[in-house]
């Protein structure tokens, strides 16, 4: 047994041999074809990658751009005899055509995106035509107007009861025919209550009038008609407040001053100031029918508002030099992303009243429009001899802050 069993070893080993040799050579043969091979990404360890980081986070939205809205704001379109009939006369006897005493401002009301002016003179279809003292224009004069591009219309003044009552009645059913928006009058206490809106390229507007003085007359007792005047300044607080609450910009249009003079009163001042405060953004004035002062003032929550206390006559057929001198504002609102409000850019383009003599082809004319041959030649020389390009440059540069005006031609001398 021993002896078989040792030969079944021997019979074996050379089996064991034989397949030992063919695994090595195999795994020589793997070996090689692993050796050369591509390797596999998914079997290769992962290497840490350096990616460059921004130094601002993505954003698949634009940063949202300010809102901007230009405003130009006029001052008292005081409509003589002598423009009426003038416009009638062109017209032929069919109505009233303004267009002559308007057309060299065209562009300037156009382009603006709100334009604003105040409307001295009711216009009552029942009455007469009539002038100073108590004017009456036709409606053709707002007709035209709405035509130029004026979108705001302001008519508390000393002038709004020249026709009583009821003429301001009739004068607030006329206006509301037309798209242009009227401050200052209102039909009843409920028209009163509804403020003025303007929206334009998203800003909102507010607009608020009053006027300081109706030259003695009143409303009769029980009219539903309603004034603003400057002297109500509960009232007057509670509507620049209410106004503030619903709009972007509060503007005010105010009546105010002594006629004739360059500088505001204090009262002037005085009610700027807390108008300011209350959250009136920009403040128009008129009556004197000359240029006051255009200032900024500092308000109550650290901001600015702006104020021109008088911006003269845009128009008239007075008999005075410093008379047919006005002015335009023309300024930029910009509405900031997040909702603050910022006046960039005020500018005071003066504007000339011009007429031949006699009162002849009355028209306004911007003063980087009007020449040294227009000056010598105008009506207004008969009461001032002065009257010239000189004669007004030293009025305006007098009265309005260099800041506030852009470069103003000067009659040539020698």
């Amino acid at each position: 047994m021993p002896y078989q069993q040792h030969r079944k070893k021997a019979a074996l080993w050379p089996v064991a041999l034989i397949l030992l040799l063919a695994l090595l050579a195999g795994a020589a043969v793997g070996f090689a074809v692993w050796h050369n091979a591509e390797p596999d990404p998914a079997d290769l360890p992962v290497q840490p990658v350096d990616v460059p980081m921004s130094s601002e986070p993505e954003s698949s939205e634009p940063e949202p751009e300010p809102a901007v809205v230009r405003l130009v704001g006029v001052g008292d379109n005081l409509i003589h005899e002598a423009i009426y009939k003038q416009a009638s006369r062109r017209a032929e006897g069919q109505g009233y055509d303004f267009g002559f005493t308007y057309e060299a401002v065209e562009e300037l009301i156009a382009s603006a995106d709100i334009a604003s002016i105040n409307q001295e003179t009711v216009m009552d279809r029942n009455r007469p035509l009539s002038a100073y003292p108590c004017f009456n224009s036709p409606t053709e004069l707002g007709d035209h107007l709405e035509q130029l591009g004026f979108d705001v219309a302001n008519l508390a003044n000393n002038h709004v009861l020249d026709q009583n009552a009821s003429g301001l009645a009739s004068t607030l059913d006329y206006w509301q025919t037309k798209k242009i928006q009227t401050t200052g009058a209102y039909q009843d206490e409920a028209d009163y209550q509804q403020i003025r809106l303007l929206e334009r390229n998203g800003v909102t507007f507010s607009f608020i009038g009053m006027t300081e003085l109706t030259n003695g007359l009143s409303l009769p007792a029980g009219s539903e008609l309603v004034l603003l005047r400057t002297g109500e300044e509960d009232r007057i607080k509670a509507r620049i407040e209410k106004a503030k609450q619903i709009s972007d910009v509060v503007v005010v249009n105010v009546h105010w001053g002594v006629e004739y003079t360059h500088q505001p009163t204090a009262s002037q001042r005085d009610l700027a100031q807390k108008m300011a405060d209350w959250g009136a953004d920009l403040i128009l004035g008129h009556h004197p029918h000359v240029i006051q002062p255009v200032e900024w003032l500092d308000r109550a929550d650290g901001g600015r508002s702006l104020v021109v206390y008088s911006l003269g006559n845009f128009i008239s057929a007075q008999s005075e030099g410093p008379r047919m001198i006005g002015g335009a504002l023309d300024v930029t609102v910009v509405k900031q992303p997040d909702g603050s409000i910022l006046l960039e850019d005020p500018k005071f383009l003066p504007v000339v009243t011009h007429y031949d003599p006699g009162y002849a082809n009355v028209r306004t004319i911007l003063l980087r429009d009007y020449t040294a041959e227009l000056a010598q030649n105008h009506g207004v020389r008969a009461q001032t001899p002065a009257f010239s390009l000189e004669y007004i440059h030293n009025i305006v540069t007098t009265v309005i802050d260099p800041e506030f005006l852009d470069e103003v031609p000067q009659e040539p001398k020698g």
